[in-house]
Parts: C-alpha cells; sequence; structure tokens
C-alpha cells in the first residue's frame, strides 16, 4: 500500500498512458478486416492511394496550424508545436468517444496545463470548434444545393439523413453564437442555479464560486468576440479551413481513382463524401464508425462496381478512421508524457493579447 501511494502519480500516468495504447490497438485489429489488405494490394493503383495519404496528413497538418493561428492570437503560448499537439488529441479523442464529446474537454485541459485561464482556453477551443462547423455547414449547404436535382436521382435515401444533419449543425451553431452575445443573461441563468443548489448542504459551496463563474463566463464571452472581431485572423483560418476540408472531402475520390476508374469527376466525389460526413454527423458511435461505412455503401453503391465496393468501403475506412487515429494516438501518447514530464509553468511565459 505504502509503494502505491509513494508511485502513485507515476503509476496512474503510465497506466493511462498502456491503455491508450492497447484501446487503440483493439479498435483497429477489432473492426478493420486485415485479411483483405493482402487482396486489395494485388488490385489497386498505389499511387492514388499514396495521395489520399498526402491528403488525410494535408488535413491533420492543417488542423494544427489553424488552431495555433487561433491560439496565437489570443494568447501566446512558448511551446513549440503546441497547435499540432493539441490538434492530434482532438482527433484522437474524436474518434474514440461517442458524439466527438471527448475532444473539447481534453484540449481545454491541456491548454491549462500551460497556464491558460480556463475562460479563455475554453474560448480558443469554442472558437475552433465554431468555425470548424460553421465552415463545413455552409460547405456542405452549398454543394447540396448546386447539386440537389443530381442527387434526388441518385442518392434519395440519403437526402433526409443530410438535411437532419445540416439542421442539428446550424441549430447549435445559432445556440452557441447566442449564448456568447449574451453573457448576462447566462451569468443570470447561472445564479439562479447556484441560489436553488447550494440550498443543499452538499452543494453549498457553490455560493462561494459564483464570482469565479462570472469571471470565467467574461473570459470565454471576450475570447470568443475577439476572434468574432477579428477579420485577418477569420478570414485566414476560414480559407485554410475550406482547404483543409477539400483535401479531407478529396479521399473518395482518390480511392475511385486506385482502382483505375475515371468516369465521375473529383468535384463531384467531393460533393457525395460532404454529403456522407453530414449524413453521419449526428451517429453516437466514435468516430461515427459503422455509421460511416453504411453511408458509404449507400452513396457510393452506383458509383463502384459492385465487385470492388466492399475494398473500396474498407480502405475508406482505413484512410478516414484508423490511419488518423493510428497517426494521432502516437501524437497523443508523446504529448501526456511530455505533460506530465514537465515542470510546473507559471503564467510569466505565457501571455494574453486580448
Amino acid at each position: 500500500m505504502g509503494f502505491f501511494k509513494k508511485y502513485r502519480n507515476t503509476i496512474l500516468k503510465y497506466g493511462f498512458l498502456l491503455f491508450l495504447m492497447i484501446f487503440t490497438i483493439y479498435i483497429v485489429f477489432q473492426n478493420l478486416d486485415i485479411t483483405s489488405i493482402e487482396k486489395i494490394k494485388d488490385i489497386i493503383n498505389r499511387k492514388y492511394i499514396a495521395i489520399g495519404i498526402c491528403a488525410i496528413l494535408i488535413y491533420m497538418f492543417l488542423e494544427g496550424i489553424i488552431l495555433k493561428y487561433i491560439l496565437n492570437a489570443q494568447y501566446k503560448v512558448k511551446e513549440k508545436f503546441l497547435g499540432l499537439k493539441l490538434a492530434t488529441m482532438g482527433f484522437y479523442y474524436n474518434l474514440v468517444t461517442p458524439f466527438a464529446s471527448g475532444s473539447q474537454p481534453m484540449l481545454i485541459y491541456v491548454l491549462s496545463k500551460y497556464k491558460v485561464p480556463l475562460g479563455e482556453a475554453t474560448g480558443i477551443i469554442t472558437n475552433k470548434t465554431l468555425l470548424y462547423q460553421s465552415v463545413v455547414t455552409v460547405y456542405c449547404a452549398v454543394l447540396f444545393l448546386l447539386n440537389m436535382e443530381l442527387l434526388k436521382s441518385q442518392i434519395p435515401g440519403v437526402i433526409s439523413l443530410v438535411i437532419l444533419g445540416l439542421s442539428i449543425n446550424i441549430f447549435t451553431i445559432i445556440m452557441a453564437i447566442l449564448a456568447i452575445l449574451n453573457p448576462i443573461k447566462i451569468k443570470a441563468v447561472t445564479s439562479f442555479f447556484i441560489y436553488h443548489l447550494s440550498k443543499f448542504k452538499i452543494l453549498r459551496f457553490l455560493k462561494n464560486k459564483e464570482e469565479k463563474i462570472n469571471r470565467f463566463i467574461d473570459d470565454y464571452s471576450t475570447s470568443v468576440k475577439f476572434f468574432m472581431t477579428n477579420k485577418k485572423l477569420l478570414f485566414k483560418t476560414t480559407t485554410l479551413t475550406i482547404i483543409q476540408l477539400t483535401a479531407y472531402f478529396s479521399v473518395s475520390y482518390w480511392i475511385y481513382r486506385s482502382f483505375n476508374l475515371s468516369n465521375y469527376h473529383i468535384i463531384y466525389f467531393i460533393t457525395l463524401q460532404t454529403l456522407l460526413y453530414m449524413a453521419v454527423s449526428p451517429a453516437p458511435t466514435p468516430g461515427n464508425i459503422g455509421a460511416n461505412e453504411i453511408a458509404f455503401f449507400s452513396i457510393f453503391t452506383n458509383i463502384f462496381p459492385k465487385s470492388i465496393l466492399g475494398y473500396a468501403v474498407l480502405l475508406y475506412g482505413g484512410l478516414v478512421y484508423y490511419l488518423i487515429l493510428v497517426i494521432s494516438a502516437i501524437f497523443t501518447l508523446v504529448t501526456h508524457v511530455q505533460i506530465k514530464g514537465k515542470p510546473s509553468l507559471t503564467k510569466d511565459n505565457n501571455v494574453s493579447k486580448i
């Protein structure tokens, strides 16, 4: 017992890292049909798979660049490659938690380890999330409207799911913006709940936390408003997000070309994969696993010959899920080790720019 107390932090730290490693390996081998890889190797043009892998790497790299721009504009942190570290951790926890719910809390936790105030850390991650969701929603809506008639004739069964996904995204964005623009109302609602909850003995401590919570709301609102009114930063990050999404949504086209097929152009594939993304976005499974594959079958069933559709699904899952999962897991493990191994950081190392 004394040994555990002495080395508790070390045991918990490396135990958590070991769990991440085992969990990642389990997901890959549990869901990916490894035996089919040998067959695929003989029938594909590897040049196009290499381009698909590059598209995924560009997608991941730009995520880090965008995060770094937002972070540097709001709160300068003296840490190399922090944007890339945050991006890969975000990808990993997005892929292993239902509704991608684990990434934002983890990224806020990491920023707090670098002494970024909680309100500003939450604002920074919220800015990135709102930016991505807004751009991907507009991106999908534009392609959806421009190709409505063609989509009605080719994939009528998926249209309702796309509309549902778009509606959820639009509603979430509007509610988030309203919350940001009305911090006074949020404080009033918070105060109301604290007043009533603090009547319970076990929650009496909340009364002393009200001032701290209000300060958090102010920091959060200021951080988000700063981003929304910084036109240069907004333009730069929006442009990079469009490029990032285009790289990601082109993956299905490179898979298509790898089978030496060329009847459809890249814009059509980007449109279909964008709709696939939006159709499965409400799915509760980690990384939309399962839903992605089913949607791919439904959307691309008339695009790929039936004899190779199964292989196409396997390649698609391999690139957009397992490749990102493995790369982000490696970076996540390294980042956790670095965070745990760092001496305590002081606020003097970092500078708020708001």
